[in-house]
C-alpha cells in the first residue's frame, strides 16, 4: 500500500527560484510603504515611509535584473510557503483608522525582521558572489529598516516587538 508522502517545503527552491521570493518581499515591502505614507498623518513619518518604499524599489529591481540576467526567460508560481518566508499577513494593507494603523505597523516590523532573516539564511548557497554580497546587503538592510521603524512604531504607540 502506497503512502502519500509530504512535500518538502525546501523542494525547488534554487539560487533562481530564491531570488524570485526576494523580488516578490520587496515588491510587497514597496507597496506597503506607499500605503503608509498615505495613510499617516505626520509629515516626518510620510517621508521615512516614501524613502523605504524608495529602497524596497530599488531592491527590487536590482533583484528583477539579476533574475533577467542569470535565468532569462525563468518564471515562478510562488506557494504560500515562499511567501511567507518574506512577508507577515496578507500582501494588501485595508487601513482605515488608527488601529488598523497600529496592525499595519506591527505587520511590516515582523515582515522586515522575516526579510533580513531571509536573506542571511539564504545568501549563504547562492552560487555567485555577486549575489552573496548583494544578499548580505540586503540582510543587512532589512535590520536597519527594522530599527527605523521600531523608532516609528514607539511614536504611535506600538510598545510590544518581537524577541
Amino acid at each position: 500500500m502506497a503512502t502519500d508522502s509530504i512535500p518538502d517545503p525546501a523542494a525547488g527552491r534554487g539560487p533562481d527560484k530564491l531570488l524570485a521570493i526576494g523580488v516578490y518581499g520587496e515588491t510587497v515591502a514597496a507597496y506597503r510603504y506607499v500605503v503608509m505614507s498615505e495613510k499617516t498623518d505626520n509629515a516626518e513619518h510620510r517621508r521615512e515611509f516614501e524613502a523605504m518604499a524608495d529602497e524596497e524599489q530599488e531592491h527590487k529591481e536590482r533583484l528583477q535584473k539579476l533574475v533577467e540576467q542569470l535565468y532569462p526567460g525563468q518564471q515562478f508560481v510562488l506557494t504560500q510557503d515562499d511567501k511567507d518566508l518574506v512577508v507577515t499577513g496578507p500582501r494588501l494593507l485595508d487601513i482605515r483608522n488608527e488601529r488598523d494603523f497600529l496592525e499595519a505597523m506591527e505587520m511590516v516590523l515582523s515582515t522586515e525582521r522575516k526579510t533580513a532573516k531571509f536573506y542571511a539564511n539564504y545568501g549563504k548557497f547562492m552560487p555567485d558572489a555577486g549575489v552573496q554580497a548583494l544578499f548580505k546587503e540586503l540582510a543587512e538592510e532589512g535590520v536597519e529598516h527594522y530599527q527605523r521603524l521600531k523608532a516609528l512604531a514607539r511614536e504611535v504607540g506600538v510598545t510590544e516587538f518581537e524577541a
